[in-house]
This record gives C-alpha cells, sequence and structure tokens, in this order.
C-alpha cells in the first residue's frame, strides 16, 4: 500500500513537469549509471587492473616506434582454466608504413604459428623468402599472427583490427580448430554456443570492469570442483580445450559450428571487401593414410543386435587383415558397412585393405569418410572444405586449395606422414609447399609486383630455396621431441607413454630436449648449437645457426656480430662488414665500429679506417681494449702521413698504459721514420 502511494506521488512530480524538465530528468537517470561506469573502468585502467589486451604491443627502437604481436593478447580467448602461454611472433612492423612496402598478415591456429616448429618453420616465414627471392628490390613485410587453439572468433576479431595497420593482403589458415579451439562449440574455453554472445564477448572483454566481473565469476566456479594445477600441466592442450568431448556428424552441434564458421568467414570477407584488402582463404590439408579415427561411433537409435553383428564382423575383418589377407578381410568391413555406414574406423580398415591392393581412389575416398565421421573433430572434413573453396566467388577472395595442393605432392594423391607430422600439422616440406602455393596465387594476381616483374622460378629456384630455408637440425630435433609428446598421450593413446630421454652425449638432440621443455628459449638453442659446431670445427654450420636468429629476429644486434667474427676469422671481410654495418643499423656498438675499423685498415682503406676508429668516442671506455684501438688509430695515422697525431696518440697512451709495448715501438718507428726526438 505504502508503494503505491510513494508511485502515485512520483507520477503526480512527472506529471507536474514541464516536458522539457521531464527529458531532462529521464536524460540523467539513464547517464548517471553510465557515468558511474565510465568512472569506475578509468579507475580501474589507472590502478592498471587487468591486462591490456590490446592485437600489438609498441616498442621504440632505432629513433623509431615499432609494433609486435601482445603475448597478453590472448587473454580475450582464454581463461585461467587454459594453462598455457602463446610464444608471441617475433615479428616488428612500422608505425608508420614504409612507402612501397607490400604487407601481408597471416591468420590462424597451431598450423600458421609453425607447429610443430617455432615461426622460422612457419608458411609465413617460407613466404616471406620466397617472396624476396623472386620479387627482388620489392619491400616485403610478412607478419606472422597465428594463435595455438584458437578459429574463427578469433581470426574474425583479429581481422577487425588489422586495418588501422595497413595490410595489402590478408592470409586464412582455419579449420581445424572450429569445434574445441577458443569459443568452439564443443570447447571447454568457452562461455556459450552462441555466436551473438561470443561475438559481444570479445566486444566487452577489452572493458576492465568486464574483466573484474569474469574474474570475480571465474573464481566463484573455481570454488565447484575445476581441475587442479598439477592435472592440467599434465595434460595436452589439445585435452584441455577438448575434454573428450565428441560431435558426430550431423548433429546439433555439427551443424551450429559449420554456420558458425560460415558466418565468421563471410563476416571476414565483407571487411575486407569494404576496405579493399585481398583476403585469401586456404583449404585444410590433414594427415588420411596413416592417421586411424580417433572416435568412431555407431549411428543413433542402431539396435543393440545390428551393433553386436557389426562388432562382429568388424572383428574378423581386422584379424584377416592383420594377417595380410587385405582382400578377404574387405568383404566384412563392406558387410559391416552395410548395417552401419556411421563408424568411422570400417571406412579408415577399408581403406588401408584397398590401398594396399592397388585400388587409390577408393582408398581416397574411404579415407576421406573416415576423417569425416571421426567423432573428436580436430581435422577439418570435406563439407568445411567446400566451404571455404566456396568462398572463391566471394568478391575479392582468392582460395589457396592446399589439400589439392598436398594431394598432388603425395604418393597415390594420399596425404600422409610425408607431409603431416601426426594428424594435421605439416612438416617443415609442407609449410614450404603451402608458401610455394600462395606465391604462385600473388604472381597470378600481380602481387606484390606485376607477374612479369618475378624472378623465374623453375626446379632450380625451389631446390635453392629449400636448401637455404631459415631451418637448421637442431630445429628438426625440437620438432621431433614435439611430436613425440603430443602422440604419447590423449587422444593418440588412451595412457601417456614413457618418452625415452636423450643422452647427454647427442648434444644437439638433448639441447633440443631441453629448448622443448621450456629450460631455455629458440635464441639460445642455436646460440648453444652454434657454440657446439664451432668446438667441432664446424664453422659453416655454426654460421648457418647465426643466420637463422637473423633471419627470424633482425633486430636481435649480438647475432650480427657473432656471425661476422666467424667470418672475420676465416678472413672473409666482405661478408664480414657487411653484417657488421647491418648491425650498426640495428643497433650501434663499439664491436662493430671498431673491427670495421680494423678491416678497412687491413684493406688499405685507411681515410674510412680513421673515421671508425675516432667514432669510438662516443661510446663509453673499454679500459681493456683502449689501448689497443689507441694503437689501430695512431697507425692509420701514421700510414696517412699523420705522423703528429700519431706521436701524440702514442704518448697520452702510455702515459695511462705505460706496460702496453706496442705503443712504445710504433711510437719509436714513427719518430724515426719523421726524424722526430726519440723519446726520453
Amino acid at each position: 500500500m505504502e508503494r503505491d502511494v510513494k508511485k502515485q506521488d512520483r507520477d503526480v512530480v512527472l506529471q507536474a513537469m514541464n516536458p522539457r524538465r521531464r527529458c531532462l530528468f529521464t536524460l540523467l537517470a539513464v547517464l548517471l549509471p553510465l557515468l558511474l561506469l565510465g568512472l569506475f573502468e578509468l579507475l580501474l585502467r589507472w590502478i592498471d587492473f587487468g591486462p591490456d589486451l590490446a592485437l600489438f604491443s609498441q616498442e621504440r627502437f632505432q629513433g623509431r616506434t615499432w609494433y609486435t604481436l601482445n603475448p597478453a593478447c590472448k587473454n580475450r580467448y582464454f581463461g585461467n582454466s587454459t594453462r598455457f602461454t602463446p610464444d608471441p611472433s617475433p615479428e616488428y612492423l612500422g608505425a608508420d608504413k614504409p612507402a612501397g612496402t607490400f604487407r601481408i598478415f597471416c591468420l590462424g591456429g597451431s598450423t600458421t604459428v609453425g607447429y610443430p616448429y617455432w615461426y622460422n618453420g612457419a608458411f609465413a616465414s617460407f613466404l616471406r623468402e620466397r617472396l624476396k627471392a623472386l620479387c627482388p628490390g620489392q619491400p616485403v613485410e610478412v607478419i606472422n599472427l597465428g594463435m595455438t587453439a584458437t578459429n574463427s572468433y578469433t581470426v574474425l576479431d583479429i581481422g577487425r583490427e588489422l586495418f588501422r595497420y595497413q595490410p595489402d593482403l590478408v592470409i586464412v589458415y582455419d579449420g581445424h580448430n572450429e569445434f574445441y579451439g577458443a569459443l568452439g562449440v564443443a570447447s571447454n574455453a568457452r562461455l556459450t554456443t552462441s555466436r551473438t554472445l561470443n561475438l559481444l564477448y570479445l566486444r566487452l572483454v577489452h572493458m576492465r570492469t568486464f574483466q573484474l566481473v569474469r574474474e570475480g565469476l571465474l573464481k566463484v566456479l573455481g570454488l565447484f570442483g575445476t581441475q587442479d594445477e598439477e592435472s592440467v600441466g599434465r595434460t595436452t592442450l589439445m585435452e584441455q580445450v577438448a575434454g573428450g568431448r565428441t560431435v558426430p556428424q550431423g548433429s546439433r552441434l555439427y551443424n551450429q559450428a559449420f554456420e558458425i564458421f560460415q558466418k565468421n568467414m563471410l563476416a571476414l570477407a565483407d571487411l575486407c571487401r569494404q576496405h579493399h584488402i585481398p583476403l585469401l582463404f586456404s583449404t585444410q590439408a590433414s594427415n588420411l593414410r596413416q592417421q586411424v579415427p580417433f572416435v568412431s561411433l555407431h549411428a543413433a537409435g542402431l539396435d543393440p543386435a545390428v551393433i553386436r553383428r557389426f562388432q562382429q564382423l568388424f572383428q574378423i575383418g581386422r584379424d584377416l587383415q592383420a594377417r595380410g589377407q587385405a582382400d578377404s578381410a574387405r568383404v566384412p568391413f563392406q558387410e559391416a558397412m552395410q548395417l552401419d555406414s556411421s563408424y568411422a574406423e570400417v571406412h579408415y580398415r577399408l581403406a588401408q585393405c584397398c590401398d594396399a591392393l592397388g585400388h587409390k581412389e577408393q582408398a581416397l575416398h574411404e579415407y576421406q569418410r573416415a576423417r569425416d565421421l571421426d567423432a573428436l573433430r580436430f581435422r577439418t572434413d570435406s563439407r568445411f572444405n567446400d566451404l571455404i573453396r566456396s568462398m572463391a566467388h566471394r568478391e575479392g577472395c582468392q582460395v589457396a586449395d592446399i589439400e589439392l595442393c598436398f594431394k598432388a605432392a603425395s604418393p597415390d594423391s594420399l596425404i600422409g606422414l610425408n607431409l603431416i607430422s601426426e594428424h594435421l600439422h605439416p612438416t617443415a616440406r609442407g609449410q614450404f609447399l603451402m608458401a610455394a602455393e600462395y606465391a604462385r596465387i600473388l604472381q597470378q594476381r600481380g602481387l606484390p609486383v606485376p607477374a612479369a616483374a618475378w624472378e623465374h622460378g623453375g626446379a632450380a629456384a625451389e631446390s635453392l630455396l629449400w636448401q637455404n630455408r631459415p631451418l637448421t637440425p637442431v630445429d628438426d630435433y625440437m620438432a621431433e621431441r614435439k611430436i613425440a609428446l603430443l602422440t604419447t598421450r590423449w587422444p593418440f593413446q588412451t595412457r601417456a607413454l614413457p618418452i625415452p630421454a636423450v643422452p647427454a652425449s647427442d648434444t644437439l638432440r638433448a639441447l633440443a630436449d631441453q629448448a622443448v621443455r621450456n629450460q631455455f628459449g629458440w635464441v639460445t638453442v642455436h646460440e648453444r648449437a652454434a657454440a657446439y659446431y664451432l668446438r667441432r670445427g664446424e664453422r659453416g654450420r655454426a654460421a648457418k645457426e647465426y643466420e637463422t636468429i637473423i633471419n627470424q629476429l633482425p633486430h636481435q644486434v649480438m647475432a650480427y656480430l657473432h656471425l661476422a667474427k666467424i667470418h672475420y676469422d676465416d678472413q672473409d671481410f666482405v661478408k664480414a662488414e657487411t653484417l657488421l654495418l647491418a648491425s650498426l643499423q640495428v643497433e650501434p656498438t663499439r664491436v662493430a665500429t671498431r673491427v670495421l675499423g680494423d678491416i678497412c685498415l687491413k684493406q688499405r682503406r685507411l681515410t674510412e679506417a680513421i673515421r671508425y676508429y675516432e667514432s669510438l668516442g662516443r661510446f663509453p671506455e673499454d679500459p681493456a681494449t683502449a689501448p689497443d684501438t689507441a694503437y689501430m688509430l695512431a697507425l692509420a695515422y701514421f700510414a696517412t702521413g699523420k705522423a703528429e697525431l700519431a706521436v701524440s696518440l702514442l704518448e697520452r697512451t702510455l702515459r695511462r698504459f705505460p706496460g702496453y709495448q706496442p705503443a712504445r715501438v710504433l711510437l719509436a718507428r714513427v719518430k724515426t721514420a719523421k726524424n722526430l726526438p726519440a723519446e726520453k
């Protein structure tokens, strides 16, 4: 009763107001909560609560502002329940894009990252090197924005932000993670299966207020039986995000994921079209020949008696196959398929029989059916690949048919371990072929230069590109070790298998194992491999390690200096000088400046030598090398007829370092040559 009276009083007051006051009152009622929310958001930012989820971090060096992928960006997609830290792409792009530069962004999941390699084994790195070789003189940037365990939500989310960074092309290799990647319909890293709500979440997650609420909810939910950190640490990322959830083909979840993937790809295509940016999609390749389906399910509602008969026939076929009787085994497999054609492994077993008997077309068909029916959906199926192919009909889009490319490069057109490391990640050769296919399409489109301006390719060029790939044996050993760690656990094994230890005597593999176990980083493993080669006198292999570091991390000055030293010690002064000059563009150092002076002095380029030696005054003095540096400068002065400068410098040096005999000998020599009074 009292509440009704108060409401009536309020209504009377509102009616008594003139329309202008009523409008102002309503506006204040709406704006006040928003104002308070805004002030709270500013407060949280001021106290630096929560991570900055910007796509790029900014760094300043060489007098310029640079962007590099922000590792905290992963917090947009993963909560605390997913224990992994992305190793962000090392590429830098200038805040001010250099005139004439062709900038490519590569989006996708772990294949785009380069797994099981580091970024130097990714198609982005191979593509960069290929474009440098075949489009000489054209500045090209290929920026790898791949992120493990993500899917089309991440591709679309990142794609929305790319246009402010002036892309000239966007390449997307995505599809394998659509079900179990972040926010996927069957993923543990999801909030909801609703696309609308997920897209709204990706907008709101940048607000610190929203992050505070999310953090609180996660902590509350954590009180009710989430995995402990130790058990999470023992699982692979595949297991963390999938959690064993199966998705039968044609099920509600399957169709929902397909619809979301389609809408996300179309949305990205529309964005690129609006900004006039070419977009290159890619079909997904996976291991057909050597990958047994992870989970096979019977058709829903099948009579138990039919299932028992199916299993009898299936086992008979397996027994015959195990005895090498492929032709006989086909019969029970085919009879079983007539009872239930939804069981993935029966298609795989029949494919193996056809493969062994030389019936390659039928084998391909059955291998594909086996993959498509695999209820643990880590591999993109035919329907998703057909959808990707259909994107070629969209304005501004093109499709690189990577699956077809891999089939063409595989024995009998059956993709297997020849190009795939396990179930779906390409080998280094596979990544190399992907880059070749992307480059072929770019040339067709006249990008980044007209097709006629491309250097002639051919077998010789392919061989040289492969030979000079930015990978070394220690990269291959790291990839092998990662695959061993992955395939001895779920879903490849029902129980985790032990992995043999690497003997310490196998130095490179031991280094690779330590790097894979995060005992040190990618740069360190290459530096230690180089030191190993130098101890063995294998200087060329040591040089390759530093070349690989420079290729991937051109802003790491120490790699230039180490590599220059190898060439200097080998008397290859041209290569040493080139590297040292490049290092000065990254970061001026005393070492590079001094050695450049030494090279010029050896080559009798005396004026340049003096310039380098004199410029050492810009750096803090190193007492250990100061007398020797003064001696070299005095030598250059003397050789150019500047005896007085040489004498003055040597006398000052001897006053500071009286025991430095080379200066005393040179001083006597200069005075004798110029008839100057000898030293007292």
